[in-house]
């Protein structure tokens, strides 16, 4: 094993797994005990930080903590951000990481507030972790940009109607309907399989069994009479187990889709505008909070009124009508 920090993989080898990394140059291997993935994964965290008795730089940090959440949702998108964030943290030590060097960091990347907000984030956790380890004296204080104002575009009904008008597909244009008419994220959408839609009870569950539970919550929601045809239609027409398909095959990315519908409608549509659009639609029908809320999934309305109370038609007139200008 290495003695000093590199990123390793465990691979399928023989009839089980290896652990595998590259020192000097070279590609090494090590066979693994383990017969299963997860195991395997396991037992080659435990050899590698055991035998690599290099300094705790924030890329061994940080490449050790992404280790133990190979199973999680996010994994793939930290380890995205740490290929980003790779040259200017790997070989630093980090007792020496204070505001200026954040704000350094910061300025060297030419992204989005939310991103390098998002990327520094990774990198105050991955310090946290190896600090409750005992790999770290302390965690370091990470300094993080302001949160970017969140613009959320919806659409108006007009807009709706020229953009559905231009979808093709009848794969996309179920999902579009399922978007409305459930406000779920499209993830949870893409997943859902028939199995999960009771049409005799008129519900839909967007948890599958195996589902491990995120903040962003998954929902059993009822279908309006308009999306129990559409779906009653797309049973009828299905070739295999999920709703969202095209050939016999699950659909993994709508965004060609909705990029497509969106240059021959001129207007601009993403999966996450339809839920936006659903809700904001529903306050205006001055639909409560607290059941909006529940429909898309939140943990609590305060959210749900941070974004779209000011749309609900009785917003404030409370306090608007509590006193008369002129007596």
């Amino acid at each position: 094993m290495p003695s000093q920090p590199a990123e390793f993989t465990v691979q399928r080898f023989r009839e089980g797994f290896a652990i595998v990394w590259r020192e000097d140059g070279k590609r090494r291997r090590r066979q693994l005990a383990s017969v299963d993935r997860k195991s395997a994964e396991a037992e080659a965290r435990i050899l590698w930080e055991g035998a690599d008795s290099s300094p705790w730089t924030v890329g061994r940090c940080m490449t050790s903590y992404l280790a133990t959440i190979t199973e999680k949702p996010s994994y793939a998108r930290r380890q995205d951000a740490w290929k980003a964030m790779r040259l200017f943290w790997e070989n630093v030590d980090p007792a020496l990481i204070d505001e200026p060097m954040c704000r350094k960091y910061r300025a060297s990347r030419k992204v989005g507030e939310a991103t390098a907000r998002y990327e520094l984030m990774q990198l105050s956790t991955a310090l946290g972790w190896a600090a409750g380890k005992g790999h770290l004296s302390a965690r370091p204080k990470i300094w993080l940009p302001t949160p970017p104002e969140r613009k959320m575009r919806h659409l108006s009904r007009a807009e709706f109607n020229r953009f559905y008008a231009a979808v093709k597909a009848d794969h996309a244009k179920l999902y579009v309907m399922l978007g409305m008419g459930t406000m779920a994220r499209p993830t949870a959408i893409l997943e859902l399989s028939w199995d999960r839609i009771d049409f005799a009870r008129r519900r839909i569950d967007f948890t599958p069994p195996e589902h491990r539970r995120t903040n962003k919550r998954r929902t059993i929601v009822p279908m309006s009479d308009e999306l129990l045809v559409e779906l009653q239609k797309g049973f009828a027409a299905r070739t295999c187990e999920y709703v969202i398909e095209h050939g016999g095959e699950r659909i993994k990315c709508i965004k060609k889709a909705f990029q497509a519908a969106s240059e021959r409608s001129g207007v601009h549509v993403t999966p996450y505008t339809l839920r936006h659009t659903g809700a904001v639609w529903a306050a205006e029908a001055g639909v409560p909070m607290s059941e909006l809320a529940q429909f898309m999934g939140h943990d609590d309305d305060r959210t749900t009124q941070k974004h779209y109370a000011r749309f609900s038609p009785d917003y404030l007139m409370g306090v608007a009508n509590a006193f008369k200008i002129r007596a």
